[in-house]
């Protein structure tokens, strides 16, 4: 059997890990000559919270204003984003074959992930782990967690210590 690997999505948030979990998914890259994508899913507020400031400020301003603030945190996240790979792809020993491509949204993580997964048909999603303990994962279950009982693809989970 053959493995073939042509595009991965490596999916982060913007800890201090996520240098650690995009150099993991370039490095993966350039061993298969494949094209990176790289996904942060911003979450959105709580609905309850926002109709409480809707109900203080208006509804048409919050809007403008939540619409004008979520492009505003989008565009930085692309640029650190950039930073973070431009700085982890100087560090590496290999050529990067294809420039990784970045996309940021708004949603709900796991179902975003899953989403973009299907809509680019990539072949490997890279998930960072969080240490947040079993109790956390008992109620609310990890973003990993839910990702690897939903998909076909293939799912590398990148802990913490890997890279530092």
């Amino acid at each position: 059997m053959s493995i073939k690997i042509e595009k991965i999505l490596v999916a982060k948030d913007l800890s201090k890990e996520s240098s650690n979990v995009i150099r993991y998914a370039l490095e993966l890259a350039c061993k298969f000559h494949a094209q990176v994508h790289v996904l942060h899913v911003m979450p959105t507020v709580d609905s309850s919270v926002l109709n409480m400031v809707a109900l203080t400020m208006g509804a048409d301003k919050l809007a403008k204003l939540n619409a004008e603030n979520e492009a505003e945190l989008a565009q930085k996240t692309r640029e650190q984003l950039h930073s973070i790979i431009q700085k982890e792809t100087e560090l590496m020993e290999e050529e990067i074959v294809h420039s990784p491509k970045v996309e940021v949204h708004h949603g709900d993580a796991a179902p975003m992930i899953l989403s973009v997964a299907d809509r680019l048909d990539v072949d490997m999603i890279v998930l960072g782990s969080h240490s947040k303990g079993k109790l956390h994962y008992a109620f609310l279950g990890s973003v990993a967690e839910k990702i690897l009982r939903k998909t076909h693809r293939t799912v590398v989970i990148v802990p913490p210590a890997i890279g530092s």
